[in-house]
Protein backbone atom coordinates (compact mmCIF):
# COMPACT_ATOMS: atom_id res chain seq x y z
CA UNK A 1 0.00 0.00 0.00
CA UNK A 2 1.11 3.63 -0.74
CA UNK A 3 2.56 5.43 1.87
CA UNK A 4 0.61 8.91 1.91
CA UNK A 5 3.71 10.49 3.97
CA UNK A 6 6.01 9.50 0.75
CA UNK A 7 3.97 11.61 -1.32
CA UNK A 8 3.16 14.61 0.76
CA UNK A 9 7.31 14.80 1.96
CA UNK A 10 8.10 14.58 -2.51
CA UNK A 11 5.56 16.97 -3.19
CA UNK A 12 7.11 19.33 -0.67
CA UNK A 13 10.52 18.56 -2.04
CA UNK A 14 9.70 19.73 -5.61
CA UNK A 15 8.03 22.56 -4.35
CA UNK A 16 4.67 21.51 -5.43
CA UNK A 17 2.35 24.19 -3.32
CA UNK A 18 -0.87 22.56 -4.89
CA UNK A 19 0.06 19.24 -4.86
CA UNK A 20 1.48 19.92 -0.79
CA UNK A 21 -2.13 21.89 0.51
CA UNK A 22 -4.09 19.15 -1.90
CA UNK A 23 -2.43 16.58 0.13
CA UNK A 24 -2.82 18.19 3.39
CA UNK A 25 -6.14 19.27 3.00
CA UNK A 26 -7.04 15.62 2.29
CA UNK A 27 -5.62 13.90 4.84
CA UNK A 28 -6.78 16.75 7.58
CA UNK A 29 -10.29 15.08 5.94
CA UNK A 30 -9.35 11.66 6.60
CA UNK A 31 -8.59 12.13 10.28
CA UNK A 32 -5.11 13.33 10.15
CA UNK A 33 -3.55 14.47 13.03
CA UNK A 34 -2.37 17.91 12.39
CA UNK A 35 1.02 18.05 13.83
CA UNK A 36 2.22 14.86 13.17
CA UNK A 37 5.22 15.51 10.91
CA UNK A 38 5.37 13.23 8.20
CA UNK A 39 9.25 11.88 6.94
CA UNK A 40 11.17 8.93 5.84
CA UNK A 41 11.85 8.25 10.04
CA UNK A 42 15.07 9.52 12.76
CA UNK A 43 18.25 10.00 11.58
CA UNK A 44 17.23 9.92 7.62
CA UNK A 45 17.52 13.22 5.49
CA UNK A 46 15.00 14.42 3.66
CA UNK A 47 14.48 14.80 0.22
CA UNK A 48 14.62 18.38 0.41
CA UNK A 49 17.35 18.32 2.86
CA UNK A 50 19.72 16.27 0.63
CA UNK A 51 19.07 18.52 -2.57
CA UNK A 52 20.52 21.55 -0.32
CA UNK A 53 23.70 19.71 0.44
CA UNK A 54 24.09 19.10 -3.39
CA UNK A 55 23.51 22.56 -4.34
CA UNK A 56 20.33 21.97 -6.39
CA UNK A 57 18.40 24.20 -3.58
CA UNK A 58 18.92 28.36 -3.63
CA UNK A 59 17.83 31.12 -1.59
CA UNK A 60 14.38 31.75 -3.71
CA UNK A 61 14.23 27.16 -3.50
CA UNK A 62 14.40 28.50 0.29
CA UNK A 63 11.78 31.42 0.25
CA UNK A 64 9.11 29.19 -2.10
CA UNK A 65 9.72 26.43 0.55
CA UNK A 66 9.18 28.66 3.87
CA UNK A 67 5.69 30.20 1.62
CA UNK A 68 4.38 26.97 1.15
CA UNK A 69 5.20 25.73 5.30
CA UNK A 70 3.40 28.65 6.08
CA UNK A 71 0.15 27.71 4.45
CA UNK A 72 0.47 23.73 5.24
CA UNK A 73 0.64 25.83 8.89
CA UNK A 74 -2.15 27.86 8.43
CA UNK A 75 -4.37 25.18 7.49
CA UNK A 76 -3.10 22.74 10.63
CA UNK A 77 -3.97 25.54 12.69
CA UNK A 78 -6.80 26.12 11.33
CA UNK A 79 -7.95 22.72 11.80
CA UNK A 80 -6.93 22.65 15.78
CA UNK A 81 -6.32 25.87 17.15
CA UNK A 82 -4.35 26.27 20.00
CA UNK A 83 -4.81 29.12 22.84
CA UNK A 84 -1.49 30.19 24.68
CA UNK A 85 -1.34 29.07 28.04
CA UNK A 86 -2.24 32.23 29.94
CA UNK A 87 -0.45 30.53 32.85
CA UNK A 88 2.87 30.87 30.98
CA UNK A 89 5.08 34.11 30.75
CA UNK A 90 6.15 35.05 27.15
CA UNK A 91 8.84 33.98 25.02
CA UNK A 92 11.06 36.63 23.21
CA UNK A 93 12.37 36.05 19.55
CA UNK A 94 14.70 37.96 17.50
CA UNK A 95 17.16 37.41 14.58
CA UNK A 96 20.44 39.49 16.06
CA UNK A 97 22.11 42.39 14.90
CA UNK A 98 23.55 42.13 11.58
CA UNK A 99 21.17 39.10 10.25
CA UNK A 100 17.86 39.39 8.55
CA UNK A 101 17.15 35.85 8.12
CA UNK A 102 13.77 34.82 9.36
CA UNK A 103 13.07 31.52 7.24
CA UNK A 104 13.96 29.57 10.63
CA UNK A 105 12.96 31.72 12.72
CA UNK A 106 9.57 32.46 11.31
CA UNK A 107 8.88 28.15 11.21
CA UNK A 108 10.02 27.44 14.99
CA UNK A 109 7.95 30.19 15.97
CA UNK A 110 4.83 28.96 14.44
CA UNK A 111 5.55 25.70 15.99
CA UNK A 112 5.43 27.14 19.33
CA UNK A 113 2.08 28.93 19.29
CA UNK A 114 0.66 26.17 18.46
CA UNK A 115 2.41 24.47 21.25
CA UNK A 116 0.87 26.92 23.54
CA UNK A 117 3.82 28.99 23.83
CA UNK A 118 3.24 32.56 23.46
CA UNK A 119 5.40 34.83 21.70
CA UNK A 120 7.43 38.06 21.40
CA UNK A 121 8.56 38.28 18.22
CA UNK A 122 11.15 41.03 17.47
CA UNK A 123 12.09 40.29 13.77
CA UNK A 124 15.20 40.76 12.58
CA UNK A 125 18.52 42.49 12.59
CA UNK A 126 17.72 43.01 15.98
CA UNK A 127 20.16 45.20 18.36
CA UNK A 128 21.28 43.89 22.00
CA UNK A 129 19.15 46.64 24.12
CA UNK A 130 16.30 45.86 22.39
CA UNK A 131 16.23 42.28 23.80
CA UNK A 132 17.17 44.10 26.89
CA UNK A 133 14.06 46.60 26.91
CA UNK A 134 11.96 44.12 25.78
CA UNK A 135 12.77 41.83 28.66
CA UNK A 136 12.44 44.32 30.86
CA UNK A 137 9.01 45.10 29.41
CA UNK A 138 7.23 41.84 29.18
CA UNK A 139 9.23 39.77 32.02
CA UNK A 140 9.86 37.26 29.80
CA UNK A 141 11.83 34.25 31.32
CA UNK A 142 13.40 32.89 27.40
CA UNK A 143 15.54 35.15 24.97
CA UNK A 144 15.69 33.01 21.90
CA UNK A 145 18.39 34.63 19.42
CA UNK A 146 18.54 33.13 15.91
CA UNK A 147 21.18 33.73 13.06
CA UNK A 148 22.76 32.04 10.31
CA UNK A 149 25.94 34.08 9.15
CA UNK A 150 28.94 33.76 11.16
CA UNK A 151 28.85 37.52 11.18
CA UNK A 152 26.67 37.74 13.59
CA UNK A 153 28.05 35.62 16.23
CA UNK A 154 29.43 38.54 18.22
CA UNK A 155 25.83 40.22 18.21
CA UNK A 156 24.42 36.81 19.91
CA UNK A 157 27.20 37.58 22.17
CA UNK A 158 27.04 41.08 22.62
CA UNK A 159 22.84 40.40 23.32
CA UNK A 160 23.77 37.86 26.56
CA UNK A 161 26.41 40.36 27.96
CA UNK A 162 23.96 43.17 27.76
CA UNK A 163 21.78 40.69 29.63
CA UNK A 164 23.87 40.53 32.07
CA UNK A 165 24.79 44.20 32.47
CA UNK A 166 21.40 45.12 32.53
CA UNK A 167 20.90 42.27 35.64
CA UNK A 168 18.76 40.29 33.59
CA UNK A 169 21.01 37.28 33.44
CA UNK A 170 20.47 35.52 35.80
CA UNK A 171 16.43 35.21 35.51
CA UNK A 172 16.73 34.93 31.74
CA UNK A 173 17.70 31.73 29.98
CA UNK A 174 19.11 32.19 26.57
CA UNK A 175 18.77 30.02 24.10
CA UNK A 176 20.48 29.88 20.18
CA UNK A 177 19.62 28.62 17.24
CA UNK A 178 20.48 28.47 13.48
CA UNK A 179 24.24 27.91 12.32
CA UNK A 180 24.98 27.15 15.90
CA UNK A 181 26.91 24.49 17.73
CA UNK A 182 28.06 24.07 21.30
CA UNK A 183 31.50 25.58 21.11
CA UNK A 184 29.57 28.76 20.04
CA UNK A 185 27.08 28.55 22.60
CA UNK A 186 30.37 28.60 25.09
CA UNK A 187 31.63 31.42 23.17
CA UNK A 188 28.55 33.97 23.14
CA UNK A 189 27.62 32.68 26.70
CA UNK A 190 23.75 31.26 25.90
CA UNK A 191 22.44 28.35 28.18
CA UNK A 192 21.11 25.87 25.30
CA UNK A 193 21.62 25.80 21.53
CA UNK A 194 19.18 23.92 18.85
CA UNK A 195 19.48 22.78 15.77
CA UNK A 196 15.86 22.59 14.87
CA UNK A 197 12.24 23.74 16.13
CA UNK A 198 11.27 20.54 18.07
CA UNK A 199 14.56 20.70 20.31
CA UNK A 200 13.40 24.41 21.03
CA UNK A 201 9.92 23.98 21.65
CA UNK A 202 10.32 21.04 24.07
CA UNK A 203 13.06 23.37 26.06
CA UNK A 204 10.82 25.93 25.72
CA UNK A 205 7.87 23.99 27.21
CA UNK A 206 10.09 22.02 29.83
CA UNK A 207 11.42 25.58 31.15
CA UNK A 208 8.47 27.05 31.87
CA UNK A 209 6.18 24.24 32.96
CA UNK A 210 8.88 23.29 35.61
CA UNK A 211 9.36 26.70 38.10
CA UNK A 212 8.26 29.92 38.07
CA UNK A 213 11.51 31.22 37.47
CA UNK A 214 14.58 29.66 35.56
CA UNK A 215 17.80 27.98 37.79
CA UNK A 216 20.78 29.74 37.11
CA UNK A 217 22.53 28.88 33.31
CA UNK A 218 22.77 25.30 32.78
CA UNK A 219 25.61 25.13 30.23
CA UNK A 220 22.82 22.53 28.39
CA UNK A 221 23.11 21.94 25.25
CA UNK A 222 21.04 20.13 22.40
Amino acid sequence: MSNPDHFLVASMARLDEERVLFLVERGLAAGAAPYRAPGPGPGRPRPGGRALLRGRYFLADLLMAAHIFRQVLDRLFDAAPVAPDPNLPPVIFGTVQGDIHEIGKNITIAFMRYNGLRIIDLGGNVPPQRFVEEVRTSQARIVCLSGLMTSCYGAMRKTVAALGKAGLRGSTTVIIGGQVSEALRQHVGADYWVEDYVQGVEICRTLLTQTRRPEPPLAARS
